[in-house]
This record gives structure tokens, C-alpha cells and sequence, in this order.
């Protein structure tokens, strides 16, 4: 798929590196073979999607900031510590959003995830899916640990077969759609 150049997401391939294939189950659900694969997919991405914001959605933001906050007090009793949380809470949305993502180096190997310096096991995921989202393509690994979230990875269309084949010798593939928070975050554009 060609990426248009003024889009805000970039990916960068690495070298890729095969020392060795196996058969997979990749979507279908089969068994697996015994053999694990010792590929490694490594690429540059931007840690998370950046959605430009202009004056028009900071302002839209104060002022539903300024509501909610407004309907807090009201309804709170009077409480200003529930009242200054609200503000507060919408100063961090709004710095959030400012914030620019930075290019981090991925690497998808027989020892798990790695996201820049931090290292993600697979023995800490129970699943993975393939997320297709407004053109871009995430693998998103879901952990077994109740409060932990989601890893997420971008990547380029074309990789996506090598990746699912190296994740899928060590994780069950899960079909699975953007949840309920997912997508109000793409709607809100945050």
C-alpha cells in the first residue's frame, strides 16, 4: 500500500534476518509443529498513531474540560477536590495529545517482543491478534496478567506474514476487534 507523505505514522525496515523457518499454525487454529522458528523481524516504527490537533480541538477540549468540571462541583456537593481532579484531567489529555511520538526500534524474535530498550517474553501473553486500523497494521499481544495492558507494535503491511509466522510458533492467534475504548480514542482522535 503507498503511504502518503504527509502522513504523521512512519515505518522503517530493518534488516531482516532468517537463520531458519518452521510451519506455523498462523490463523487457522491447527496444532503446531514441535519446531520453533529461529527468524527475527526487525523494524522502525512510531511507538503509537500521532493525530494532529489543531486550535479548534484544544479549544472544543477546555470547553468540555470546563463542563465537566462545572457538573462535577454541582453534583459532588460542592467538592473541590473531585472539581480540581476533573481540571487536571483535562490538562492531561490535553498535554497528552501535544505530545509527538517518537521512532522506536522493534524486533520480533524466538525470545518475545522487544520495544526499544524494554523486553516482553512471550511467557507473559496468553494470545495475539493482528489489528488492521485506518491503513496501518498492529500486532497486539494480550497478557495474562488482568491489569496489565495490551503490547502493541506497527508495523508495514508487507512484514505482516513474517511476523504473524514468528509470534504464532509461540502464541495462540485470537481474532479480535478494536474494543469500546479503542475506538471513542480513533473517533476523539487522541
Amino acid at each position: 500500500m503507498a503511504q502518503e507523505d504527509n502522513s504523521p505514522w512512519q515505518y522503517k525496515s530493518d534488516s531482516h534476518s532468517a537463520t531458519g523457518t518452521a510451519d506455523s499454525t498462523k490463523r487457522s487454529g491447527g496444532a503446531k509443529s514441535n519446531a520453533r522458528s529461529t527468524e527475527s523481524v526487525k523494524w522502525q516504527a512510531s511507538e503509537y498513531i500521532e493525530h494532529p490537533h489543531g486550535a479548534g480541538w484544544y479549544a472544543l477540549l477546555g470547553l468540555v474540560t470546563i463542563a465537566l468540571t462545572v457538573v462535577v462541583f454541582f453534583v459532588t456537593g460542592h467538592d473541590y477536590v473531585a472539581t480540581a481532579i476533573m481540571a487536571i484531567v483535562g490538562v492531561i489529555v490535553g498535554v497528552f495529545a501535544g505530545h509527538k511520538p517518537r521512532q522506536v526500534e522493534y524486533e520480533i524474535s524466538d525470545t518475545g517482543l522487544s520495544v526499544g530498550d524494554k523486553r516482553y517474553p512471550y511467557s507473559d501473553f496468553k494470545s495475539f491478534a493482528v489489528m488492521h486500523d485506518e491503513g496501518l497494521v498492529s500486532v497486539n499481544l494480550f497478557p495474562l496478567k488482568r491489569l496489565m495492558p495490551p503490547v502493541s507494535a506497527y508495523f508495514a503491511p508487507t512484514d505482516e506474514e513474517k511476523i504473524v509466522r514468528v509470534i504464532g510458533d509461540y502464541l495462540p492467534y485470537e481474532e479480535r476487534k478494536m474494543d469500546t475504548i479503542d475506538r471513542l480514542s480513533r473517533r476523539l482522535r487522541l
